[in-house]
């Protein structure tokens, strides 16, 4: 057996320090699948990563098929999870996520004292910083005296494509009422369904729409670029908790996922002050939902919100978007 010169030993040792670094640095890298907007993102994660010296490999998504692509992904991959933990921008999805087993039940101090309205019953997913849907309009155009008073009178308004994202899951919430909300289906004729929310948006500020069905924060985003819009808070019905849908950010554990650990000190950091704090002061200016947070910000605080099961809604949504679908095409046909 001839023995390895000296300059070899050096070169062999080097490739297993290095080799032994990156597999230390592989296992404190938890991958994260999120379909919040990537500016935030990358703001809450960058904190995260400081906090904890925990390296995110993040997987984010497009406006068109925001949330719904990254629930489609997590789908194929239940045998084999690549992601550790999903930050969904809703909770429909999440939803059904939790009922098909993808998801992993997560219990903590932190986790069980949250809110019981903002949590999974079983750990599955936890609810924080939401945002409302709103009517966009240009207040050049439309005094806000003008403006109807309730979600049923805005058949007329564009609107994103229900299949994808925040309009599929209010619709799912309307039909909660489904003699008003029949009624407002078969009025959708000739609505401008558009590819995400920010579209609506940007086409009532180009004057191609009147209104526009969306969401608070896309309506912040093209106030805070100059733009002649602002936003509406319609009611569902008059009574208590029947105002405008707030829609949460959601974060949960993926089943079998490699970093539990690390992926249970996300979602710690996902539900801080800190991070509600960051949102609230962010483009979007997400709803703060701890009371310490909420106090710093009155003006983003929405007095009696629509009560929703959203469970119910998970369930009805596939139905409600595809007799939505069914109406839009049949009507586009005539």
């Amino acid at each position: 057996m001839r023995f390895l010169k000296i300059s070899q030993l050096i070169i062999l040792s080097q490739v297993a320090i290095f080799l032994a670094s990156c597999g230390e640095y592989e296992n404190n890298t938890i991958t994260v699948y999120v379909s919040a907007d990537e500016q935030i993102a990358r703001k809450v994660i960058g904190d995260f990563t400081s906090k904890t010296g925990i390296e995110v490999a993040w997987v984010g998504d497009t406006e068109a098929s925001k949330t719904t692509g990254l629930v489609t992904r997590l789908r194929r991959e239940v045998s084999r999870p690549v992601a550790d933990v999903f930050w969904s921008s809703e909770n429909i999805g999440t939803i059904h996520l939790a009922q098909e087993g993808v998801l992993a039940s997560c219990s903590s101090t932190l986790t069980d004292a949250w809110p019981e309205q903002f949590r999974d019953q079983s750990g599955y997913w936890f609810a924080f910083s939401p945002r409302a849907r709103v009517i966009a309009y240009d207040p050049k155009v439309t005094k806000v005296e003008e403006m109807p008073l309730y979600w049923w009178d805005y058949s007329s308004a564009a609107m994103a494509d229900p299949r994808f994202g925040t309009t599929g899951t209010h619709l799912a919430v309307m039909a909660a009422d489904a003699d008003r909300f029949e009624s407002f289906a078969l009025a959708l004729s000739g609505t401008p369904l558009l590819g995400g929310n920010s579209a609506t948006v940007q086409a009532v500020i180009d004057g191609t729409a009147k209104y526009a069905m969306t969401d608070s924060d896309d309506v912040h985003a093209a106030v805070a670029r100059g733009a002649s819009v602002a936003m509406f808070l319609p009611r569902h019905f008059k009574g208590q908790g029947g105002g405008t849908l707030l829609i949460p950010n959601t974060v949960s554990m993926i089943e079998g996922c490699e970093h539990p650990e690390e992926a249970m000190q996300f979602i710690h950091f996902l539900l801080s002050d800190h991070v509600a704090t960051l949102l609230a002061k962010s483009s979007s200016k997400n709803i703060p939902l701890q009371k310490k947070v909420a106090k710093q910000f009155p003006e983003l605080l929405v007095h009696d919100p629509l009560q929703v099961d959203f469970i119910a809604a998970a369930n009805r949504r596939n139905k409600t978007v595809e007799n939505v679908m069914q109406v839009l095409k049949e009507t586009s046909a005539e």
